[in-house]
């Protein structure tokens, strides 16, 4: 049986693991990036997760995967904060948006390109224009509109007007 004490430090230490969630408390932003791979490299969540692993983070940083053939997977948990922009903006975050990640975005010689499949641009926005109805009022943005990037290689907006 459990004694006050032992019932007190389960308490405190639920506090702290809640105090810890790395849920995703609002949704503002909806970001858009590349996979930055050549068309030769038809990555799927699991290579990008895999990789995610080894460069040090618990999984895949984004939450959604468009791959060559338009298919959408599922990467991190959507309530979960991403992985995928760096947090030095006050205004948008990983805790405030939904990373998408474009496999594709380099020649067969590494250089920036947007090399996308017309399957992979119609899966965006119709992907975007579920989420839109998820999240209301969320503000869709290129990776290369919010940081010192290129990536997705295309003005968002443009495409999702």
């Amino acid at each position: 049986m459990m004694t006050d004490k032992d019932i007190k430090e389960y308490h405190d230490t639920i506090n702290r693991l809640q105090k810890m969630s790395n849920e995703r408390k609002e949704t503002k932003y909806i970001v858009v990036h590349s996979s930055e791979s050549t068309p030769k490299d038809d990555f799927d969540v699991n290579d990008i997760d895999t990789q995610h692993r080894k460069d040090g983070l618990f999984s895949c940083a984004f939450h959604k995967i468009i791959k060559r053939d338009g298919t959408i997977q599922d990467g991190r948990d959507i309530k979960i904060a991403g992985a995928h922009i760096a947090d030095g903006s006050l205004k948008l975050s990983n805790k405030n948006s939904i990373g998408i990640c474009l496999v594709g975005g380099k020649t067969t010689d590494g250089q920036p390109d947007c090399n996308y499949t017309f399957k992979q641009y119609t899966a965006l926005v119709n992907l975007v224009k579920k989420l839109k109805q998820d999240y209301s009022g969320v503000e869709i943005v290129g990776h290369r509109d919010v940081a010192d990037s290129v990536s997705p290689h295309f003005d968002v907006s443009e495409l999702l007007r």
